[in-house]
């Protein structure tokens, strides 16, 4: 019997909704890429999820908003792809390993050994979307003991004020900790959407912005949709709805934008999944 590895499920729904965007003339980020952002900030329950060319990507990104570069350290576990220390490597810190429990997430426990005052955030795996004690790491990044050993160098790290806890949800969009979704826990969460996983858009991540006040997770979304394209202020759609051709660099960024044919497969497919699959209820082990 051969069994075939995880092909990406591809229906006359999702062949319709590429085709609108062919037929549509948007084939890079437009409108398809906004509906899929708006699909999953309404899925998972929060308001600002902005779109990216992988979950690869969005961490690197989003440790980059943190500040986090070279000399600094970020807490991620032994059992996970490479991704995640390859994200934290290439902005020159350094990734450091802790231990995986029973359910083969991070062991919450040994993470304190771990801690000095170069620990810039955490970064816990949901393991095949087996979410993390979210709870617990939450618990202990807010120890006094703990955040008196936080070393903050820039002004969103100070406005945080303590170890950033980013979660690497690559596997685990639709999952529950705690009857909350996943995306709701962490300080960021970011999907994956490539083609193996239970949404695809062939390549694709999503960044979920749950920043506690002050900050403004409104404005924090514009600054990672801006860095997300070059720095650049105005994006092709911008500029075809009235907003004029004229536009500045204004921060030297990257480019990992999500296409609106990535993003016209992953709408297709998260519209047809129910609701109760995004109620199931998951306590913590």
């Amino acid at each position: 019997m051969k069994i075939p590895f995880s092909p990406p499920y591809i229906d006359d729904d999702v062949k319709r909704e590429v085709l609108e965007s062919l037929d549509s003339g948007w084939i890079t980020s437009g409108p398809k890429v906004l509906a899929l952002e708006k699909l999953v900030a309404q899925q998972v329950g929060i308001n600002h999820v902005a779109c990216c060319n992988s979950a690869t990507s969005g961490l690197m990104l989003l440790l980059h908003w943190y500040g986090v570069t070279r000399g600094d350290e970020v807490i991620i576990p032994a059992y996970t792809y490479a991704a995640t220390a390859l994200v934290v490597m290439h902005l020159g810190a350094t990734p450091v390993l802790v231990d995986s429990g029973a359910d083969f997430n991070i062991d919450v426990n040994k993470i304190r050994d771990k801690i000095t005052s170069k620990t810039k955030a955490i970064m816990p795996v949901d393991i095949a979307g087996w979410p993390c004690d979210y709870k617990q790491i939450s618990t202990l990044v807010n120890e006094p003991e703990v955040k008196s050993r936080f070393n903050p160098a820039t002004k969103n790290q100070q406005q945080v004020g303590r170890i950033l806890i980013l979660a690497d949800a690559a596997h685990s969009i639709g999952a529950h900790y705690h009857n909350k979704p996943i995306g709701t826990w962490a300080d960021f969460t970011v999907f994956s959407f490539h083609a193996v996983k239970n949404v695809t858009t062939a390549e694709g991540g999503a960044m979920c912005v749950t920043l506690p006040p002050p900050f403004n997770n409104e404005e924090v979304y514009k600054t990672l949709k801006l860095w997300s394209l070059n720095g650049q202020t105005k994006d092709a759609l911008a500029k075809t709805n009235g907003a004029g051709w004229k536009y500045d660099i204004v921060y030297p960024g990257f480019k990992m934008n999500m296409p609106d044919l990535g993003a016209a497969i992953g709408l297709a497919q998260l519209k047809k999944i129910s609701n109760p699959y995004f109620t199931r209820a998951k306590e913590s082990v």
